[in-house]
């Protein structure tokens, strides 16, 4: 099992690497069936490299209780419109708190 597990998170890793992370996290949230920027909101204080870490994390999860397949992420990558990091920062801003 073991073998499995490992093998899914380097095809998990060769299917994110090339992405940002604001990205990751649209990614994340679609395979999780929420709002594409609900991670966007929850990560935008911290780091890239946290963002990025926080939802290959999430999504290993999903591929190791076989929620959702590799294929099925790949998938969801080429048909679903991702906002860039940019217009998803401002999306998500900061609340105005009267």
């Amino acid at each position: 099992m073991s073998d499995d597990v490992n093998e899914i998170s380097i095809q998990l890793e060769k299917i994110i690497q090339p992405l940002p992370a604001m990205h990751l996290a649209q990614l994340t949230a679609f395979a999780f069936g929420l709002p594409p920027l609900y991670f966007c909101r929850e990560y935008q204080p911290l780091a890239q490299e946290s963002i990025i870490k926080h939802c290959q994390q999430r999504l290993l999860n999903l591929l190791n209780t076989q929620e959702i397949t590799l294929q099925q992420l790949t998938h969801l990558l080429a048909e679903k419109e991702f906002f860039d990091a940019e217009e998803a920062s401002l999306r998500v801003g900061p609340e105005l708190v009267e």
